[in-house]
């Protein structure tokens, strides 16, 4: 009896001096489309428990589009936006909102043209519909750098408009576009289903980044350690990713999320890494920058904006 009354008091001791296990902080983060390869570090991070590590407990939220992803992150229901096309903050932040990037995220174009079988070359498109995100985005600036390399101007296409690959891939699929801008693994899809691939992004633009982490500077402001926090994991997750030896693991990572071809997704991986897909700093480069918004100038005409007022540096 003794003994159990000893234990029990070890046991209340026990309790009262150990420390308080935190609940993991929620945090809503937004991205374009559906689960997708340029998304990659962020189920990394979910399935190596990175952002646990980190305290985080992330919730990730799908839009049709840029636009639409930094929509909600002005409206607060997310809080930071992933993988978001550099020029929806650049157009956001002219227009007047209150938005900033804290990373840049890819850093070279992923994309390639993808034609149906009538069409050889880029030169083949003049006249025809092509596909691309929309009259300024990303995807828009990086065919003009295409077509001009070429002899062509934009006018000499027809747009068919669409903000995410998935929804490109499909049009191009239905006929309903002769040509567009898709980004892995629906461009190694699109090569199995007999689409031709014309011309790719990262040899035509390879100095032209793509995609930004964004968050409001209000809320950045007001919560610096978790935004510190989550980009501490997403850095990880991006140089787990690089390391070769965890290859099969990475691309199962993927497929169980986007329940894609296993050999497509392969192929990502092992193009990404080609390419050096994924930024590894966690700081961002204004020659970055700067270089992208010349490049932007291709279809806005010239922008006056001072690039650093489009970054915010996470101490």
């Amino acid at each position: 009896m003794l003994c159990d009354k000893l234990a029990a008091a070890l046991l209340v001791a026990a309790v009262l001096v150990a420390p308080q296990a935190r609940a993991a902080e929620s945090l809503q983060v937004g991205a374009v489309g559906a689960a997708n390869a340029v998304v990659w570090p962020h189920y990394i991070a979910e399935a190596k428990g990175l952002y646990a590590d980190q305290g985080l407990s992330v919730d990730l939220y799908y839009s049709d589009s840029s636009p639409a992803t930094l929509q909600a992150l002005t409206g607060g229901s997310t809080k930071i936006a992933i993988a978001v096309g550099l020029s929806d903050p650049t157009h956001a932040v002219l227009r007047g909102a209150d938005l900033a990037i804290v990373r840049i995220d890819g850093q070279v174009g992923p994309y390639a043209v993808l034609a149906n079988k009538a069409i050889h070359s880029i030169k083949d498109l003049k006249g025809k519909r092509v596909s691309v995100d929309a009259a300024t985005g990303t995807t828009m600036v990086y065919f003009d750098i295409m077509a001009t390399k070429n002899g062509l101007m934009r006018k000499d296409f027809d747009y068919f408009f669409a903000g995410a690959t998935a929804a490109r891939f499909a049009a191009l699929e239905a006929g309903a576009t002769d040509a567009a801008m898709l980004t892995a693994p629906q461009l190694f899809t699109a090569q199995a289903h007999g689409f031709v691939d014309i011309g790719d992004v990262y040899t035509y633009a390879p100095d032209v980044p793509f995609t930004s982490e964004v968050v409001s500077r209000a809320w950045a402001g007001a919560n610096k350690a978790t935004v510190k926090k989550y980009l501490t994991a997403y850095g990880k997750a991006i140089a787990w990713f690089y390391d070769t030896k965890n290859r099969a693991e990475a691309i199962q990572i993927l497929l169980k999320v986007t329940k894609m071809n296993e050999d497509d997704i392969a192929k990502s991986y092992d193009l990404f890494q080609k390419i050096n897909y994924f930024d590894r700093s966690d700081k961002v480069s204004m020659k970055k920058i700067e270089g992208y918004l010349k490049a932007q100038e291709r279809v806005d005409g010239p922008i006056s904006i001072d690039p650093k007022k489009l970054v915010l540096e996470i101490e």
